[in-house]
Formats: structure tokens, C-alpha cells, sequence
């Protein structure tokens, strides 16, 4: 009876070696091509929910107060709501279970304890596979003046569309026990008196190019450039270094997760609203532009090596959006500049 022979074993065993290599590569393209399949239509589901708030309230969701605050089921929806618009348009995802925490019209310490809960309630439509998990992650802003602090919080993969610049989240109302909207006199600095709710389009035509801004939405008539061709949001960058983490104590690195720290229910703040702008200094590309998700390069020390104000993605190639049609549509992360500008703002004339 013939047998293998040493040299006959180890060639079928490096013949399988090969083969294995080779597959491998498929098996992890087939995989993200998955992944991205689920991102994509995680988007579309969230882009459906902002149409379907739209088309009840007449605006995409507002934007929220700032992170100092989670959102008050007491308070409705649109500029008096303090939460964030993915607290604002939960309901429209099949998720009313979160503005159910703290309602009752509760005040003082027990409002503050019952949305401490708020911060805890995984919506997995909010996490792209190909990044993390949907799962409780460490809250690194935990000062919230209408809530209790949470060491634990649920975050979103995506943010919605401030336009071609994002506002300074500092100098947002400050804590209140009879704080109830805009025009409360307890709020202090110049541009939170001169609001005008619910009735005022000036703040997000003058002060806007976006979809969701702080305290206001755009309205569907204001998106003149079209709706298939102006993103309501999409995916945004992270440093990879802290898709698990928010604080890291480690020599030479940053102490904080820039621009992905807090809640997704709190409100306005780069953690759910970035920007989309870019351009041209000669030859080179400039503004926000998205990018793939990496480490911090270079110094980790100084601000530069994070993006706080980008969409991108952990994809190998592309990020995802949401146009404001509700379609998904993928870009390259070598975008040309000008194309990335064109469907950050919703009436600037530009069609690219």
C-alpha cells in the first residue's frame, strides 16, 4: 500500500497554506462589503426618520441646546427641546421608549436622576459594523446641568449636516431649574435673546448653510439646491484609538476623545453634528474634508491630529451620507473638493 511521502505532505500542506491565503482577502472583502451593506441602510433608515420628523413639524430635527444638556420629555420637540436631534427624532425610528425617561413633569433632583437613564438606552440603527459595536461605552462629558452624571453612554457612528461650518458649542444656557425655552431671561449671552420661536427662519438662514443647527432645522423649502443633492448627515470621523474608550491616561496622548465623548441624546455638539466644506488653496485641497478613520498622527499632543469637525468612516475607501431625499450615497475619500462643498450647504447655488 502506497503512502504519502514526507515531501508529498509537506507540498498538499503548502499548497492548502496558499489557498488559504488566498481566500482570506475575499473573505474579509465579502465581510465589510456586508458591513458597509448595514451601515448604508442604517443611514437610510435615520434619513427616512428625519423626513418622516419634517414632514410632521415642518423642519428637519433641531440640533438641541448644547452637551450641558440632555434632552426633557416634557418639552416637546423643535427650539425649546434641549436634547440633540437624534433625541428629538427617536420616536421616528421606532424608539419612543427613550423620551418616556424623566416624563411626568419632574423637577429638581428627580428629573436629574431619571434622565441619568437616558444616556443608557442602545439604539443599534446608530453604530456602523464596520467601526463598533452597539453597546454602552465611557462618558467622558459627564457635567450635564439637567442630568446626573453617567460613567456610561450610548454614541452614534452618525451626525447630521451643520453645513459649511459648525458653531462653537460653548456659551450655551446655563443651568436653570425654570429654564423652559430660548427666551428665558436666565440665559445669558447675545445670541439666545434675540430668538424668536417658534415662528423665526432668520436664525438658520442667516446664521446657517446646513440641516440641523443649534435650536433649528431647515425646512424643505429652504433646501433650494435640491434634496438629492444636499446631505442631511452621514458618517463621522473617530480616532480610532478611542472607539472604545473617552479618556485615555497613557503617556504622551491626548486625554480626551475628541468630538465623540458624550451622549448621542445630548444636546448640540460636534459628537452629532459636523461639518462638510471644501476647496482649493492652489492645487491642494482644503476645509473638512472626510477622511478614514486612524490614530492620532504625528504629535498626539497637539489639537491638529484629530478631526472633531469631519465626517468619515472606518471603511477602506469611501464614507457614507444621507442625502435629505433620504437616498445614500457613497464618496471617495479623494472627493474632489468642490463636489464634498457642494452637498454641505442647502442653497448656496453651487450643483456639483
Amino acid at each position: 500500500m502506497h503512502g504519502f511521502t514526507l515531501v508529498e505532505l509537506l507540498v498538499v500542506i503548502a499548497i492548502i497554506g496558499v489557498l488559504v491565503a488566498l481566500l482570506l482577502p475575499a473573505i474579509q472583502a465579502a465581510r465589510e462589503a456586508a458591513r458597509n451593506s448595514q451601515c448604508k441602510n442604517s443611514l437610510r433608515q435615520i434619513g427616512l426618520g428625519m423626513l418622516n420628523y419634517e414632514s410632521s413639524q415642518k423642519t428637519f430635527p433641531c440640533g438641541g441646546w448644547s452637551f450641558n444638556w440632555m434632552g426633557n420629555p416634557d418639552h416637546g420637540v423643535g427650539p425649546r427641546q434641549e436634547g440633540g436631534w437624534i433625541y428629538q427624532v427617536s420616536d421616528y425610528l421606532e424608539n419612543q421608549n427613550v423620551k418616556k425617561i424623566g416624563s411626568g413633569g419632574l423637577t429638581g433632583a428627580a428629573l436629574r436622576a431619571a434622565l441619568k437613564n437616558q444616556a443608557l438606552v442602545v439604539i443599534p440603527l446608530f453604530n456602523c459594523p464596520s467601526r463598533r459595536p452597539s453597546q454602552l461605552y465611557p462618558n467622558y462629558e459627564t457635567v450635564i446641568f439637567n442630568a446626573d452624571p453617567s460613567p456610561e453612554a450610548a454614541k452614534s457612528d452618525y451626525a447630521a449636516n451643520g453645513g459649511h461650518s459648525v458653531s462653537d458649542t460653548s456659551g450655551r444656557p446655563a443651568n436653570s431649574d425654570t429654564l423652559t425655552d430660548c427666551k428665558d431671561p436666565n440665559i445669558p449671552g447675545s445670541r439666545f435673546p434675540i430668538c424668536n420661536f417658534p415662528n423665526n427662519d432668520n436664525w438658520i438662514v442667516n446664521f446657517w448653510t446646513g440641516i440641523v443647527a443649534d435650536r433649528a432645522g431647515a425646512k424643505i423649502a429652504q433646501i433650494t439646491d435640491g434634496t438629492t443633492k444636499t446631505a442631511a448627515g452621514g458618517e463621522k470621523w473617530v480616532s480610532q484609538y478611542f472607539y472604545e474608550v473617552a479618556t485615555n491616561k497613557a503617556s504622551g496622548q491626548p486625554s480626551d476623545n475628541p468630538a465623540d465623548n458624550s451622549s448621542m441624546y445630548q444636546g448640540y455638539d460636534q459628537d452629532t453634528v459636523r461639518e462638510i466644506s471644501g476647496s482649493f488653496d492652489g492645487s491642494t485641497p482644503q476645509g473638512s474634508l472626510p477622511r478614514r478613520d486612524a490614530d492620532f498622527i504625528g504629535d498626539p499632543k497637539t489639537a491638529g491630529n484629530s478631526y472633531p469637525h469631519n465626517f468619515g468612516s472606518a471603511h477602506p475607501t469611501h464614507v457614507n451620507m444621507v442625502m435629505c431625499d433620504g437616498s445614500v450615497q457613497s464618496y471617495d475619500f479623494d472627493v474632489d473638493p468642490l463636489v464634498w462643498n457642494a452637498i454641505g450647504g442647502r442653497a448656496d447655488g453651487d450643483l456639483n
